[in-house]
This record gives structure tokens, C-alpha cells and sequence, in this order.
């Protein structure tokens, strides 16, 4: 079992990377400091539950994102797209789902 604490530490550094915000920033958002977001980060310390539906809140997504392992890239890559799409309204998300699904769509044609 892997250690859960790298996990979560792992994914909100993920996320936090593909939001394009600094550790500080998060840190001021959920008012705790930038080095307490570093230690999140490294897996040396576990943040509360209140701490950690915070932080999914600022991502918006789901606490569970936080908790699931990044172990294999598909993985790591959804968590990023999911970033990108968290702030955007459902506008964006239904555009960007209609371009996925034409993309694919385009390639089973192409091999077909």
C-alpha cells in the first residue's frame, strides 16, 4: 500500500502545478503558511479533513481526487486536465468534451 500521505502530498502538488499557483498562494487561500504546503507536498505532515476539503474546494474537485493515487502518467494527466477544466463554467467543459469526443471519433475513422 503506498503511503497516503506522499499521495495526497503528490496530488496537491500536481494540482497545484497545473492551476499554475504557487505554494504560497495556496497557502494563503486556505490561510496556513507556504512552508506548511511545502511539508503537504514532501508527505511529512497529513492535513486535516477540513484542510483537505479546503484545498480540494480550491482545485474544485472532489476531496476523493486528493486521496487517489497518481502512481501510473494516465493517471497524473486526467488529474491535470481536470485542473485545467475546474475553474472553467460548464460551457468550456461541454466544448472541450465535444472536441475530445470529435478527436477520437477522427481517429477511428482514420484507421478504419
Amino acid at each position: 500500500m503506498s503511503n497516503i500521505k506522499k499521495t495526497v502530498g503528490n496530488n496537491i502538488r500536481l494540482l497545484r502545478r497545473a492551476r499554475g499557483m504557487t505554494q504560497e498562494r495556496l497557502a494563503e487561500i486556505v490561510d496556513v503558511s507556504g512552508s506548511y504546503i511545502g511539508y503537504l507536498e514532501r508527505g511529512k505532515r497529513s492535513p486535516s479533513l477540513d484542510l483537505l476539503a479546503k484545498i480540494a474546494d480550491v482545485f474544485k474537485v472532489d476531496p476523493a481526487v486528493l486521496l487517489t493515487s497518481s502512481d501510473d502518467t494516465t493517471n497524473r494527466e486526467l488529474k491535470k486536465l481536470i485542473a485545467v477544466l475546474s475553474d472553467k463554467g460548464p460551457g468550456p467543459i461541454k466544448f472541450m468534451n465535444e472536441v475530445a469526443h470529435a478527436y477520437f471519433k477522427s481517429l477511428e475513422d482514420i484507421h478504419r
